[in-house]
């Protein structure tokens, strides 16, 4: 089974990945030469950067626009007591 990632997504998955390993690498020559750097900060920021991409640019959904479906105006109680009778 394959899974098919959009190009708008897979750049915005790409980008935020990007930001993610730089706000890393800031932190470790930041904090000194023990320091292993940041990763809460790291994970934190590439998961800000892919929130605000895909809502910014959709996400690269493609999902067709079908039919519009409107209720008919007959409540859903009336189709399931409609077999019975009054006594």
């Amino acid at each position: 089974m394959t899974l098919h990632i959009d190009d708008v997504g897979l750049l915005i998955l790409a980008v935020g990945l990007l930001v993610g390993y730089a706000v890393y690498k800031h932190t470790r020559a930041a904090a000194g030469a023990a320091s292993k750097g940041d990763i809460v900060g790291a994970i934190g920021a590439a998961a800000a950067v892919i929130t605000a991409l895909f809502l910014l640019f959709g996400g690269g959904g493609s999902a067709p626009a079908g039919p519009d479906f409107r209720p008919t105006g007959h409540a859903l109680a009336s189709h399931q007591v409609s077999g019975v009778r009054p006594a």
